[in-house]
């Protein structure tokens, strides 16, 4: 992606924040192959810390739960994750990760940070910053989403 000159109005943030997508995107990419995964597949590996239904899958997607049923079912005969019933409920299907799941995601993290160090340069109190900048934008954006409920 070529690097624009803002001219203000916050043309330099937007400018900033879409440069930084497209370096993220591109690193996801790079890892996803390195693994014979999709960007999709490793965004599915890195939100299943806990068992989630599809439904709040979806919803964290911000997409219909229809919408992931092909993505699971990929993912699903790559012995990554299983449907399980919910506790609670056992009309609801839980997605979780399966142990080669767990094993495969632990190096898809460990590669993704590596590369995106490399990929943006980050380290030391650069490093630390950049966390809590990002740590903070975040908890404003999900302040914001709640509230739109």
């Amino acid at each position: 992606m070529p690097e624009r000159r803002a001219t203000g109005d916050g043309e330099d943030v937007v400018d900033g924040l879409l440069q930084l997508a497209y370096r993220v995107q591109h690193a996801v990419s790079t890892v996803a192959a390195r693994h014979d995964l999709t960007s999709q597949q490793v965004a599915l590996l890195r939100m299943l810390d806990k068992p989630v239904s599809m439904r709040s899958f979806a919803w964290d997607l911000e997409c219909d739960p229809s919408n992931v049923t092909g993505l699971v079912d990929r993912a699903e005969r790559l012995d990554l994750v299983e449907r399980v019933p919910a506790p609670d409920d056992r009309r609801v299907r839980m997605l979780t990760l399966t142990a080669k799941g767990r094993r495969v995601r632990d190096e898809v993290n460990r590669d993704l940070a590596q590369q995106l160090a490399d990929d943006i340069g980050l380290c030391g109190a650069d490093r630390d910053g950049t966390v809590g900048l990002l740590r903070g934008v975040t908890a404003v954006v999900d302040t914001r989403r709640r509230e739109r409920e």
